[in-house]
């Protein structure tokens, strides 16, 4: 791969872009070091905008920087993680909430794609397209609420916790409930029902969180801090 093949504006944009998809999806696991320097050689730029890019995520929560031990993957806490869900769920139904009264008729057809799309990987047992189409649906579920802080805030959020999801397996049966309520959620914003969005909203990471912090107590060797 090389730094054309990579979206975003600036050599540093791209390779911030090429490291954060890295580290959301597990190729990178918690603790892991990053070696500026072969990801220099890899993607055929210099050290200076893998730096950048680099002092970025550590800001985002993604890595962190020691004088000594230069960059790692920031380590899985549970306690962090437990504080960040309760927050996201709050934030993310506050979001579904306002989308019902706020999603554009180009974003309802374009979330029920995404649901068909997440259909087809299911059928297919494409679990990283499902998980990429997921994380899309949810991205322009909060969008549409078109408020810009808190969009900030949860997409601030998403990106310290997402990659404690990629230590254990999916389950094939819990990705069909999954998009059941996807499914569900596009209804309930076309026919305008706020109550059906924030109940099926609310459940679905409620569900989800308890799920990915059982995982982590049972993969506590996995666990830096």
């Amino acid at each position: 791969m090389t730094i054309g093949d990579l979206e975003g504006n600036t050599k540093s944009d791209k390779v911030y872009e090429f490291l954060k998809e890295k580290i959301l999806t597990g190729h990178y696991k918690p603790g892991d070091r990053l070696v500026i320097r072969e990801v220099s050689r890899q993607l055929g730029v210099s050290d200076i905008p893998v730096r950048e890019a680099v002092k970025k995520l550590a800001s985002d929560g993604l890595l962190e920087l020691k004088s000594h031990s230069g960059a790692r993957i920031a380590p899985l806490n549970i306690d962090n993680l437990e504080e960040i869900f309760m927050i996201r769920v709050e934030l993310e139904t506050l979001a579904t909430r306002l989308a019902v009264h706020a999603a554009t008729a180009e974003e309802l057809e374009q979330l029920e794609s995404y649901v068909h799309s997440m259909d087809d990987s299911i059928e297919k047992d494409d679990i990283p397209a499902y998980t990429a189409t997921n994380r899309q649906f949810h991205q322009l579920l909060y969008r549409a609420s078109h408020s810009p802080i808190l969009i900030e805030m949860i997409e601030n959020l998403f990106m310290r916790s997402e990659n404690s999801k990629m230590i254990f397996h999916h389950d094939p049966a819990r990705l069909r409930t999954s998009n059941a309520e996807h499914h569900a959620l596009v209804e309930a914003l076309r026919q305008k029902d706020e109550e059906k969005a924030v109940s099926v909203i609310r459940t679905q990471k409620e569900n989800g969180f308890k799920i990915v912090i059982n995982a982590l107590k049972l993969s506590r060797s996995l666990l830096g801090g």
